[in-house]
């Protein structure tokens, strides 16, 4: 931009020259005074720009980390679940091992005990048992006499035993029981149960 002079070069102007000045100058202040609510508009616009972009950041963020808290949130979740579920399977291997280490009519013997209190005590119940389990069973349920006959049945598979009533039929088997201890202590598992829990 070139310098303009800031005065007239003489001292004394005619009145078509003055007239000039006097219009130069008023343009020259309307143009400053033009640029200057153009400055102050474009800041304007450029604080403006800014706190959207800034706000428009925060809604971001804040956006983001919710769905990373909820995502988060679902796989504490997902974790506690399947640690409730690997905490009950453990219990029942743990109960399978112990009550493995049992031989077939002891076991037997125990189950039938803890089903008789299903039963009325004046019932008399008959418990069915492989053949060469009946013995062995017999002998360790003696003390309940006439309550309970124990027979033999060719069609039970080895460890498992079948206590009825003229209107009730328990299974005794090892599998049977674990599995009602697993829908007892996980309520929405599935009626088969998982592997370690079968047999």
């Amino acid at each position: 931009m070139s310098t303009l002079p800031g005065k007239p070069g003489q001292r004394i102007l005619r009145a078509e020259e003055a007239a000039q000045w006097l219009d130069g100058y008023a343009f020259m202040q309307a143009a400053r005074e033009e640029a200057e609510r153009t400055q102050a508009a474009l800041q304007q616009l450029r604080d403006q720009a800014r706190d959207e972009g800034l706000a428009a950041g925060l809604a971001e963020g804040q956006r983001e980390a919710a769905q990373l808290l909820a995502r988060t949130a679902q796989q504490v979740d997902d974790y506690l679940a399947g640690l409730e579920a690997q905490m009950a399977d453990l219990a029942l291997g743990i109960v399978r091992q112990v009550i493995g280490e049992l031989d077939d009519a002891t076991r037997l013997a125990r189950c039938t005990r803890q089903a008789l209190g299903a039963f009325r005590h004046a019932q008399r119940l008959r418990l069915q048992v492989r053949p060469d389990q009946l013995d062995a069973v017999r002998e360790q349920l003696s003390d309940l006499g006439e309550r309970l006959e124990v027979e033999a049945d060719d069609g039970l598979a080895a460890g498992h035993a079948r206590l009825s009533s003229p209107q009730a039929s328990v299974e005794l088997d090892l599998h049977t029981q674990l599995q009602g201890l697993r829908q007892a202590l996980l309520p929405g598992s599935l009626e088969g149960g998982d592997e370690r829990t079968s047999g």
